[in-house]
């Protein structure tokens, strides 16, 4: 899990510096060495975003399953343990420092 979570977020930051903008560097890069067409540049702009947003939806759901295992874990805490779980990892539905901003 940690593993996927770690991929997931040196990816999004991946997509997200480099591939997101209207002309990246990566296409840039690519447009030059390869010299590519204008109809090409468009197919390899389209091709990058698409899998811009498939690891940003990736993000979200890996966000919704760690938040899921979250509540699962919590249901079978004692109180106590709950107070001790919540402030190591954060509730499930708010920011962790919300939660140690209550302490």
């Amino acid at each position: 899990m940690c593993g996927i979570a770690t991929g997931a977020a040196v990816t999004r930051s991946f997509f997200h510096e480099r591939m997101r903008p209207p002309v990246s560097p990566t296409v840039q890069v690519l447009k030059e060495s390869l010299q590519l067409s204008q109809d090409q540049q468009r197919v390899v702009m389209q091709v990058l975003d698409d899998y811009a947003k498939y690891y940003e939806n990736l993000e979200d759901d890996r966000r919704s399953i760690a938040e899921h295992g979250k509540r699962q874990i919590l249901q079978v805490l004692r109180p106590d343990q709950q107070k001790r779980f919540l402030r190591m990892f954060g509730s499930p539905w708010a920011p962790p420092h919300a939660v140690q901003a209550g302490n």
